[in-house]
């Protein structure tokens, strides 16, 4: 009886040392399938491009359509807003080679990658306009231009323009 308690305690033992020995390749195993996902998620992020969303394309531009510069208007007067060689759409997602017109009054030109505050001299058309309507008081203004990506971070000089006019009594 002895022997056979011997025996059942024995195999028990090793029963028990299999089972270990075996959660531990299994452990192992799983370190080893972390290991590799890691790599690859290290190496899937060196190998993808990251899209530069103020990137343009050469050709570019924006220009006002129907106001020259020295031009005298009566307020209040349309703006018609031009541009080519790049998309033009609403804000809110960035859509790589796009974006949308804000006209700055008495202002210069952002710098790349700022984003254009929103105020009474900052004027947004984020829903796209080429068109908009400005009632200014008689006296000389300088409008720019600025095309700006769909978080309103700015394309800087190169897609801006900037007039002079003056604003008359009719």
């Amino acid at each position: 009886m002895r022997i056979m308690k011997f025996k059942m305690a024995f195999a028990f033992l090793l029963f028990s040392f299999a089972l270990i020995s075996c959660d531990d390749a299994k452990k192992e195993n799983k370190e080893k399938e972390v290991e590799i996902q890691q790599e690859d998620v290290e190496t899937s992020t060196e190998n993808d491009e990251e899209v530069d969303y103020l990137a343009f394309p050469d050709d570019a531009r924006v220009f006002f359509k129907n106001l020259e510069d020295g031009q005298e208007v009566t307020s209040p007067f349309k703006v018609e807003m031009g541009v080519e060689g790049i998309a033009l759409n609403p804000a809110g997602d960035l859509i790589y080679h796009s974006g949308h017109h804000h006209i700055i009054i008495n202002g210069e030109f952002y710098e790349l990658g700022e984003t254009i505050p929103m105020d009474e001299t900052n004027l947004h058309y984020g829903d796209a306009q080429t068109e908009a309507e400005l009632e200014l008081e008689p006296g000389d203004y300088t409008l720019t231009m600025q095309y700006a990506n769909g978080y309103h971070q700015s394309y800087g000089e190169a897609l801006s323009a900037e007039i002079n006019i003056k604003v008359v009594e009719e």
